[in-house]
């Protein structure tokens, strides 16, 4: 049985702690401010000093803390090299990707959980075989009502995962064209950007709907291709070009694995604790891809 360290016991430390108990592994969690940890997990034990944390022998690391402590934390643990792997997004200060550099970090990981998703993985297939034509274009929506995280804007928040499902379904990420921010005191809460152009790229991200959505859609010229919801385990495929009659619409729904895609990223790492191949997301991609976010980040300011 392998040890974990986690790091961060909120709502996705949770999360992560059930899904590693489910695979059956022994975790040790630190955090500062909780007094327990869940009674159905089997596996754990909760610290609140970090001297006493860091000083148990684990097999590796998973940091699902606030994304402003990520760089305090890489700090301490660089020196045990062990593996590490890191919540989304690596930081949100931009002042730390010159430090996070420094540290010189071997066996850093990205837990980017749509890149693990079975239908973002049939969508990218879609993308590519030609099945509906041409790929003209990609739309995602990542909305719902306020956010339990208080370090981080919505565009932080939500569009780190657009970013990835973008270079997941088109290989890279589009140039940015345009970028519409609503904005709270300063602070974004909403954004809707464009990238790219044949096929282009366009999200929207806000915590100002009170309807809940996480939808993927893929436009082809001989159809659209769609993921209605992260916990759905299908995608629906509806063929025909732009003078179809709605009438002649038809709905097929194609099957994909269900296993969550917490469950897929966890059982990687674990695998190559005990000597399997690295996990899919690099720290390099975390880099890049908060590099991109930056970027939108200083449109939207504009």
């Amino acid at each position: 049985m392998k040890r974990i360290g986690l790091i961060g016991n909120g709502i996705w430390g949770k999360k992560i702690l059930e899904s590693l108990s489910r695979i059956g592994v022994d975790t040790v969690v630190f955090d500062l401010f909780s007094k327990e940890v869940e009674l159905s997990v089997l596996y754990s034990k909760l610290i609140n000093n970090i001297d006493e944390f860091l000083s148990i022998d684990v097999d590796g690391y998973i940091v699902a803390s606030s994304t402003s402590s990520h760089t305090e934390i890489l700090h301490a643990l660089a020196p045990l090299g062990k593996p590490v792997f890191v919540e989304k997004p690596l930081t949100n200060l931009f002042n730390d990707i010159s430090i996070l550099k420094s540290y010189n970090l071997k066996k850093v990981f990205m837990m980017h959980i749509w890149k693990y998703h079975p239908g973002v993985q049939m969508l990218a297939d879609f993308a590519k075989n030609g099945q509906l034509g041409q790929l003209l274009g990609v739309k995602s929506r990542r909305t719902n009502w306020t956010s339990p995280r208080t370090d981080t804007n919505s565009l932080w928040n939500l569009g780190i995962h657009d970013l990835s499902i973008c270079e997941s379904i088109l290989g890279e990420i589009p140039k940015r064209k345009m970028v519409i921010s609503e904005k709270h005191n300063g602070i974004i809460r909403g954004a809707t950007v464009l990238m790219g152009k044949n096929p282009y790229y366009s999200f929207e991200v806000s915590n100002r709907y009170p309807e809940k959505n996480r939808d993927i859609r893929l436009f082809f010229t001989d159809g659209v291709a769609t993921l209605k919801d992260e916990k759905v385990d299908y995608i629906s495929v509806y063929r025909g070009d732009d003078h179809s009659n709605l009438k002649s619409l038809s709905e097929n729904r194609i099957a994909f694995d269900n296993t969550p895609p917490l469950d897929i990223e966890l059982n990687e790492f674990i695998n190559y604790l005990k000597g399997g191949s690295k996990p899919m997301c690099s720290l390099e991609e975390g880099f890049r891809l908060i590099e991109h976010l930056f970027e939108i980040e200083s449109l939207a300011n504009e």
